[in-house]
């Protein structure tokens, strides 16, 4: 019997909620006019933010992308004090083998360089540098310097070197020249290499067209006695934002024998221009979000006060003040339900058409092609982006039927009737 009694308690319940949801919408298009300005009111919020955090992700990946396919890599193993003191004897051991179990690890492309600082000299003029060793096929597959290839080409055998622009305006030094480096060896020698320029980049730094020369890496291992030694192996990965599964693998495998680091760690600045500017834009479109949310408030209190005669009578029938209640609050979801699909919906289309197409950058396309950047935005999806305007204004419209609903308790059904 208690069984049966609880199951006609729960059929009732369940009846109830679906007439109060029905009515709940009925009442929605009562006044049409009003109900697609506020459920517009919400589209047109969600629309902007979505699509405004879609492109800020979609500008931080191809920020990323040009900052660590520049030069860096996205990821980088040293010696764990070579990053803040770069003397020559603070290297990674059997680089070799190192660079051949990294070889397997999947999705990642890896390239190894030895570094040393040299005095370049041509003819009169000697200008110091820093000598870098690399192995030019695999560093193609990493970065885009080796595309700003002015003069010449790259280096093809141990004899050959690439040279800044800036460094070959101060040396003097032409294709076919010889220049000649001196340094100190890892034993504490003198390292001299004769070297003929082949090739001259020009990057579009200045700091790096005057400091970096390139040559092969077994050429510069040779001249500084480094036998098999480097001093970075820069890694590659599929997407610089999410590097979580290649950094593990790679310390997996590399151990004790050096550091992994990312791109965040070895470009700081761009790590925070990012946090930066994801704080501004989330102050911004948070006003746009709180905005359209006091106008919905505002409306669901209009339309509380001008249906007081209607829940008075309600209420005067025996009504319980807690279904009026939910009754509001059903038509606060339903208009961001409205509100919300449009917005969405107009989102992934805007979206995904620019992922595609991109968004020119204007006048910025010349200088963005010297930097070996895009000549336009592609607005990336992210759950994040996609996800937080429709939840913040879902929590924003409940709050207005609730605060709406207020005024629902202090009415007097006898007063009611008699008002206007």
């Amino acid at each position: 019997m208690a069984e049966s009694t609880l199951r006609d308690t729960d059929s009732v319940a369940k009846a109830a909620s679906g007439l109060t949801a029905r009515i709940a919408w009925r009442n929605l298009w009562r006044n049409k006019r009003r109900t697609w300005l506020t459920a517009g009111g919400i589209a047109f919020a969600t629309l902007i933010v979505c699509f405004g955090m879609s492109a800020q992700v979609g500008t931080y990946g191809t920020m990323i992308e040009n900052a660590t396919r520049f030069l860096e890599g996205h990821l980088q193993i040293s010696h764990p004090e070579y990053p803040d003191d770069t003397r020559l004897e603070n290297t990674i051991t059997s680089a070799t083998e190192l660079v051949r179990v990294l070889d397997a690890v999947p999705n990642i492309k890896v390239a190894p360089r030895a570094e040393a600082f040299a005095l370049m000299s041509s003819d009169d003029r000697s200008f110091g540098g820093l000598l870098v060793g690399v192995d030019f096929e695999r560093e193609q597959e990493i970065i885009v310097l080796f595309n700003g290839i002015k003069e010449g080409r790259l280096p093809q055998n141990e004899e050959e070197i690439l040279l800044g622009a800036t460094m070959a305006r101060n040396l003097g030094a032409r294709i076919g020249d010889e220049v000649v480096a001196l340094g100190t060896a890892k034993e504490g020698g003198v390292a001299a290499m004769a070297q003929r320029v082949v090739g001259i980049y020009q990057s579009g730094q200045a700091e790096v067209d005057r400091t970096l020369m390139f040559v092969e890496l077994p050429a510069l291992q040779n001249a500084f006695a480094l036998g098999d030694e480097v001093h970075k192996i820069v890694i590659s990965g599929q997407d610089p934002q999410s590097l979580e599964t290649e950094i593990a693998q790679v310390r997996r495998v590399v151990g004790n024998a050096g550091i992994t680091r990312d791109w965040g760690v070895i470009m700081p600045e761009v790590r925070q221009a990012i946090q930066v500017d994801l704080i501004g834009g989330l102050l911004v479109f948070g006003t746009i979000l709180i905005l359209v949310s006091f106008s919905v408030i505002n409306t669901f209190l209009m339309i509380v006060f001008e249906r007081t005669r209607e829940f008075g009578m309600l209420l005067a029938i025996g009504m319980r003040p807690g279904l009026i209640i939910r009754q509001v609050i059903a038509e606060s979801f339903f208009v961001w339900v409205v509100g919300a699909g449009i917005g969405l919906s107009l989102s992934l289309l805007l979206v995904g058409w620019l992922s595609v197409s991109g968004i020119p950058v204007g006048d910025m396309g010349e200088f963005a092609e010297t930097l070996y950047v895009s000549d336009r935005i592609y607005p990336a999806l992210s759950m994040f982006g996609l996800l937080s305007a429709p939840l913040v204004l879902l929590v924003g419209t409940q709050i207005a039927g609730f605060i709406a609903t207020l005024r629902i308790r202090r009415i007097r059904p006898v007063e009611a009737l008699r008002g206007e």
